[in-house]
């Protein structure tokens, strides 16, 4: 193999014409990557805004929602000592309707006591009426049959005072 210098130089052409397609297409490329890094940059910069505002958005609902449950907290404690409140109004509540139970039966004890002794008054008192009834029966009869016995027995008391006091 020969070489010449117009080889050489051809080779050096070649080398110098790739070189310089190199440089051509790394600065396209570089270009391009620019443009590309340039475009992931301003999504970069859209989504870091986005980010930031939805951050800024739950921040902002993070307080608000803090506040609502302290809110509820609170609530839950108010609503707590007043269940408390309440749950010993109920046992005080309950040992008086224990009480007033008691009291009833008692009560309910004595009426039915009370009723037997009625029963029996009503039946003794049903018992004296029929007696009432007989001996007004039989004083009415005594009085028919005594009453003439009577009168007689004035008649003559009556004429003896007379006869005494007409012998005066």
């Amino acid at each position: 193999m020969d070489f010449s210098w117009a080889t050489i130089t051809f080779i050096d052409i070649g080398i110098f014409s790739l070189g310089v397609i190199a440089v051509a297409t790394g600065w396209i490329v570089q270009k391009r990557e620019a443009k590309r890094y340039n475009t992931l940059q301003q999504a970069f910069s859209s989504f870091q805004s986005t980010a930031d505002r939805r951050y800024n958005a739950l921040q902002q609902a993070y307080e608000t929602l803090q506040e609502v449950y302290e809110t509820l907290q609170a609530e839950h404690e108010t609503l707590q000592a007043e269940h408390e409140t309440l749950q010993q109004a109920y046992e005080t509540l309950q040992a008086e309707h224990e009480t007033l139970q008691q009291a009833y039966e008692t009560l309910k004890e004595e009426n039915a006591t009370l009723r037997a002794a009625l029963d029996v008054l009503g039946r003794e008192h049903k018992a004296l009426q029929a007696a009432h009834d007989h001996l007004s029966g039989r004083h009415d009869e005594l009085v028919e049959r005594v009453m003439p016995v009577f009168e007689i027995l004035a008649r003559e008391k009556l004429m003896e005072i007379n006869a005494r006091n007409a012998n005066n």
